[in-house]
């Protein structure tokens, strides 16, 4: 009986080592496979690639339904102090017209201007937030 009971844990613990030498060569040919060196795409292939974005030219017009549409000029908020908001290098309130845009809001660092079409929203660039007044 103790034989008996010898040989079966004798072949549990060959089985269960097989397996684990199965698994660690099975590791090894994976690393192995990871490790050998990989041929892309010829890079004067990827480089003839037309590009699937279509490229708008800065104040290039728009056209959207037969009706060009040119584009809005960059705003950009420099300072905000009260309901004044320095914008493009001047100072505007709220109710001021900045080209056909009205300022609609100024308020938790953030500046509405809106027209019959649309409504932009100003925030400060960071390059601008690390301005410190003494």
């Amino acid at each position: 009986m103790k034989k008996l009971i010898i040989l079966a844990l004798l072949a549990i613990y060959i089985e269960a080592n097989d397996s684990r030498l199965a698994m660690v060569s099975e590791y090894k040919n994976m690393f192995s496979k990871i490790g050998e060196k990989r041929v892309g795409v010829d890079h004067r292939v990827v480089d003839s690639v037309k590009t699937p974005f279509i490229v708008v030219k800065k104040d290039a017009p728009i056209i959207v339904n037969g009706e060009i549409i040119q584009p809005a000029s960059e705003y950009i908020l420099q300072a905000m102090v009260n309901k004044r908001a320095k914008i493009n290098g001047n100072w505007y309130g709220i109710n001021d017209d900045i080209g056909d845009l009205k300022v609609v809001s100024i308020k938790n660092g953030v500046v509405w201007l809106k027209n019959s079409e649309f409504k932009k929203r100003l925030i400060m660039r960071k390059e601008n937030a690390k301005i410190s007044i003494k």
